[in-house]
């Protein structure tokens, strides 16, 4: 008698899952909001990399590639794939037998993989080794969750990473005063091309294995129309990217974003003065400026390579904080938080250079 529930209780075990997402209608709205507002997010971030001047970098050019301006004829063709994704995860038995929501899957795999080697292309200069990080997360997560299944039950699983996820960002977030948050949404950020590569691939080849049979000549015109709709946006992209480029002034703004800020605060309060720069420019400078820019130089010399990626993500994070730095009040309450830095930068500096603090009142002067 108890050899039949142990029958039913195996084969709902080996009964594979079909569908290219989840089953549930809450994993399907995870895959929605991921194709969706990921994207979406990521366009809107590229603005906070803009290239500050002609640098001649390559990742300045491939950063304004991504530009909202410059990608303008490629949205069509997104909204296009994002749709007929939509369309196969709200029903699936409807819309996988329509070639005009499957060719919007095959195209989006397509526009994923564009999109995906820009953003490596970008990241090969300082980010090469975290963009593979979160690239590879997917796979490692994948084999970790399905034998997590295999040892427990799949709704005992799901239900202890619904209490962990949230309790490990609070946690992290908790240790590193606030910093979790916006690393998180930075790596999905990042992660948004590759992963939607993913998800897209994964769709089209279950798509092709079961609904493809032969390449009809309403489907092949429907193909060639949207290769040629993609070669017109790329050309339109890549001239929209020199175009912005050359919009760039020719030589580098000041670059200490929020101590520049914070020295053009009340004059008698910040201890600033009006010094005129090699390329015939005024600026307001203060001590602080002075040694916190000493510090700079003193870590690039040291080790160059962690200076160009916290450089990289200060002119991020410091060139948003510094545009809230409207007026002196602002700019005096920035140099009173930026004290603390200005204290452990005078300590270690004088341990290696005990006249730091004459030296640094020469800097940004003639």
């Amino acid at each position: 008698m108890s050899i039949e529930p142990v029958r039913e209780q195996s084969e709902i075990k080996e009964t594979p899952i079909s569908l290219p997402f989840p089953t549930a209608w809450w994993g399907r709205l995870l895959y929605g909001l991921f194709v969706t507002i990921l994207p979406a997010f990521s366009f809107w971030a590229t603005q906070l990399l803009k290239p500050e001047w002609q640098n001649g970098d390559l990742s300045s050019y491939i950063i304004l590639l991504l530009f909202p301006e410059a990608s303008l004829m490629f949205f069509p063709l997104l909204a296009y794939s994002i749709i007929c994704y939509l369309l196969l995860l709200l029903v699936p038995t409807r819309f996988s037998g329509s070639f005009v929501v499957r060719a919007g899957i095959y195209t989006g795999v397509l526009l994923a993989l564009h999109y995906s080697i820009v953003v490596l292309i970008y990241s090969l200069d300082s980010f090469v080794y975290v963009i593979f990080l979160i690239w590879i997360f997917p796979f490692v997560f994948s084999v970790i969750y399905r034998w997590a299944v295999s040892k427990w039950t799949l709704s005992k699983v799901n239900k202890i990473l619904f209490i962990l996820i949230p309790v490990a960002l609070l946690i992290g977030t908790w240790i590193s005063r606030g910093s979790v948050p916006f690393l998180v949404l930075v790596a999905l950020t990042m992660a948004a091309p590759f992963w939607s590569f993913l998800l897209s691939l994964r769709a089209a080849i279950w798509l092709f294995k079961n609904y493809e049979t032969k390449l009809t000549l309403p489907g092949g015109l429907g193909l060639t129309a949207w290769i040629a709709a993609y070669i017109t946006a790329l050309r339109f992209d890549i001239l929209k990217m020199y175009e912005l480029y050359a919009a760039l002034p020719p030589t580098p703004p000041p670059d200490c974003y929020i101590a520049t800020a914070a020295a053009c605060g009340h004059p008698q309060f910040v201890g600033s003065k009006i010094v005129q720069r090699a390329d015939g420019k005024s600026m307001q400078v203060n001590g602080q400026l002075q040694l916190l820019k000493c510090a700079e130089l003193a870590l690039l010399a040291v080790n160059p390579h962690l200076h160009k990626l916290l450089r990289r993500i200060y002119d991020v994070v410091g060139k948003l904080l510094a545009r809230g730095i409207q007026n002196p009040f602002m700019a005096d309450m920035a140099y009173l938080l930026l004290k603390p830095w200005e204290r452990c930068a005078v300590f270690v500096l004088k341990l290696i250079i005990p006249e730091i603090e004459s030296i640094s009142r020469r800097m940004y002067i003639q």
